[in-house]
């Protein structure tokens, strides 16, 4: 560098050399390649904030001003949860002891400094850099999260949606089935071993699910609720399946396809043999009782799936097996304001003794709200359902897998620190 500075100088271009730092082709690589979909923004080594004003911009542009005391403490609650969410969650007892937490993180004044922090490429505060972009990243899983609508409608949602559900599960009264309960709609009846029920996923849950996403932390939750079906045998799959299409608990147009996992059914196949057996029954060739049999012994096993491989979760073990999709379902919630309206002129009625409905207060402000919320509804045979129970297919290796995958992605090189190196930083 030192060498073509002087060659520069000597033809009197060191001046228009240096000035290239401040040109418009000094291109900021980093964020290029996340805008672009090359890397994700976890992939980001560090950021570029050199001064106070220009971090209190971006944060303002992000919708944090620090003029506004709301807005500073909603930042701080962030930032303490992050902290603990890294210490107790992603840390190892070992790594809380030996990693400690920088007393310029401890005794930050500014929630600027933490970005000014994160840009810092002074070898003395490689340590200190490293919790900040770690503590960074785990603050935008959080907001993300505190800013979803879904939230403040789980409620509301639940009750609605698992209402719709259990009005077409029945008691059973068949002795064979250890689990009293049978899928019913009309004539149709399936017998259950069992059904689960997913009443929402922990906060903890959602920030390491929308910390390990594949391709953007900003990828929605879509399993918040959830509910999974069981039957003893695959074979009675697409029945439930038809069951649940007929009782509008499923309503095609309105599944999420990019979410539909399928590693139990193949519908190629019997397709063909369904529509070749009808044609079969139909001329008599085969009776009432033959086709009926003949359908329900029909293997419709699917091994391998090419679409649904393209689309599979990379934490999910290969010996997973299930039908599991996202339906949304329309729900109303109740608007306060309206409810408030609604009480002040019930008081009012009192005082003046008119008991006439008031019909302007629907258009001045609604009485519900209405929002699409998704359900992941799962089903599975019994042998697939006690392999992801007990064996490799498990929640818990699923989480293993997933906890390490985000460890890897938010503390990077944070984890390979030891004794000496620490030496070495201004903590």
């Amino acid at each position: 560098m030192k060498e073509i500075q002087n060659q520069l100088a000597n033809k009197g271009l060191t001046e228009n050399y240096l000035s290239s730092i401040n040109s418009p082709w000094n291109i900021p690589w980093q964020e290029f390649e996340v805008i672009l979909g090359i890397k994700n923004s976890y992939s980001q080594r560090n950021l570029n904030f050199q001064t106070i004003a220009q971090a209190e911009v971006f944060l303002k542009n992000c919708g944090f001003d620090l003029s506004n005391q709301l807005h500073v403490k909603q930042f701080e609650q962030f930032f303490g949860e992050s902290i603990f969410f890294i210490r107790h969650v992603l840390f190892t007892e070992q790594e809380r002891e030996k990693l400690v937490l920088p007393s310029q993180i401890i005794h930050i004044n500014n929630p600027c400094e933490l970005l000014i922090n994160a840009s810092s490429f002074d070898p003395r505060k490689r340590y200190l850099r490293l919790w900040c972009c770690s503590i960074l990243k785990v603050m935008y899983a959080i907001s993300n999260l505190q800013y979803s609508g879904r939230l403040h409608i789980i409620d509301d949602a639940r009750e609605q949606i698992f209402k719709r559900i259990k009005n077409i599960l029945q008691p059973s009264h068949h002795t064979s089935h250890s689990e009293p309960i049978v899928c019913q709609f009309k004539n149709a009846v399936i017998h259950l071993n069992k059904v689960e029920w997913k009443e929402a996923k922990t906060r903890t849950s959602i920030v390491l699910k929308l910390l390990h996403k594949p391709d953007s932390i900003v990828d929605e939750v879509f399993d918040y609720l959830g509910v999974r079906f069981v039957v003893q045998n695959s074979n009675e799959i697409p029945l439930l399946l038809k069951l649940l299409i007929e009782s509008d608990i499923i309503i095609p147009h309105q599944v999420v396809s990019i979410r539909t996992r399928n590693s139990l059914l193949n519908i190629r196949n019997p397709k063909k043999i369904i529509s070749f057996l009808k044609d079969l029954n139909s001329c008599g060739t085969l009776t009432d009782h033959e086709f009926e049999t003949m359908c329900k012994n029909m293997s419709w096993s699917s091994q391998a799936n090419d679409e649904n491989n393209k689309r599979s979760n990379t934490f999910s073990s290969q010996h997973y097996r299930s039908l599991q999709f996202t339906v949304r379902h329309l729900v109303r919630t109740p608007n306060p304001a309206y409810l408030v309206l609604e009480s002040m002129t019930n008081q009012l009625r009192r005082y003046t003794g008119i008991l006439r409905q008031e019909p302007w207060m629907e258009s001045v402000i609604p009485q519900y709200f209405a929002h699409y919320f998704p359900i992941e509804i799962q089903m599975m045979d019994q042998e697939s359902y006690e392999m992801a129970k007990f064996g490799p297919a498990s929640h818990e290796q699923y989480k293993a897998s997933q906890l390490k995958a985000v460890r890897e992605r938010v503390l990077s090189n944070l984890l390979t620190f030891s004794s000496e190196k620490l030496t070495t930083q201004d903590i």
